[in-house]
């Protein structure tokens, strides 16, 4: 098979450069994509590929998008914020426009750590994490979505990684196990986080073992959240959608102020937070998310 020229992205900090330099040395007809120039419903067109598509998008791997719902502060302090987790590789974040950036990690121990948690506030601004993907639009939020999944109950000789990865790939990509299910010190329960797309339905127990010793494992699924198939919102169900049913909206009935209300001050009462209910935040493509050196 042909080699073909990996495009490292345009995050690498390289200087500009003329397409004689870039493609000086590459044999245009083994490492360069056919492009195909033509016209579909009176508007150009540039056809390459699938496969070269996909593999474009390589060195996106371990990308993420920062979603900020209500103010995006300044790329300077979004970057000095991920400075400061301390990440084991390269890093590289820039806007992608008024509302989003891309967060492009280097390796998969940084990407499960930063994707786990999948919420931050950064300097006092919500930011939300989603997956990167080729076909991402941004004004959507990505099915995929990293679940940590329990098996309660693993036979603890079957805590090997291959076992592992191959349970987590039932469901989606395995990015990594917790630390406990890596050194054995917790044999009652192996957890592993793993990619997955919440628009489907999975059952709770799969069989596991050769076909003369095979039984039923049970599957636990933490904090899988809701995915709306028509607002592509992920927090609720497609049922439960406002755009959708617009009466399911709550309606605010505004009663008309007592003489009461008129003549004395108005007065607001707040509940103390309680401290005991912490607040937790919570395909064509196959291919692409298919990447080598998995961490179990």
């Amino acid at each position: 098979m042909a080699s073909k020229m990996l495009d490292p992205g345009f995050l690498e900090g390289k200087h500009s450069k003329s397409f004689k330099d870039i493609l000086s040395g590459f044999d245009a007809s083994k490492s360069f994509p056919n492009f195909r120039i033509s016209t579909i419903r009176g508007m150009s067109v540039l056809w390459f590929s699938e496969d070269e598509f996909l593999h474009l998008a390589k060195p996106f791997a371990f990308a993420l998008v920062g979603k900020f719902p209500l103010k995006l502060p300044d790329l300077d302090s979004i970057r000095r914020f991920f400075f400061n987790l301390k990440l084991s590789g390269k890093f590289f974040v820039t806007v992608l426009d008024q509302s989003n950036v891309l967060i492009k990690l280097s390796n998969d121990l940084d990407y499960g750590r930063i994707f786990a948690h999948r919420s931050y506030f950064v300097f006092g601004c919500f930011m939300k994490v989603i997956k990167w993907l080729p076909l991402l639009d941004l004004s959507e939020e990505s099915q995929i979505v990293p679940i940590w999944i329990s098996f309660p109950g693993l036979r603890p000789h079957l805590f090997s990684p291959r076992i592992l990865f191959g349970l987590g790939s039932i469901f989606g990509r395995p990015i990594q196990t917790d630390n406990a299910t890596a050194v054995g010190s917790r044999p009652s329960v192996a957890r592993i986080l793993v990619e997955i797309d919440i628009s489907k339905s999975f059952l709770d127990s799969v069989w596991l073992g050769p076909e003369t010793f095979r039984y039923v494992q049970k599957v636990v699924f933490e904090c899988m959240p809701n995915f709306c198939l028509h607002c592509k919102v992920v927090g609720h169900k497609k049922s439960e959608c406002t755009k959708l049913f617009p009466h399911l909206r709550p309606s605010v009935v505004s009663a008309p102020p007592s003489v009461d209300a008129v003549s004395k001050p108005l007065v607001t009462s707040v509940n103390p937070v309680n401290s005991s209910n912490p607040i937790v935040n919570s395909n064509p493509l196959d291919e692409f998310n298919e990447v080598n050196g998995v961490v179990l």
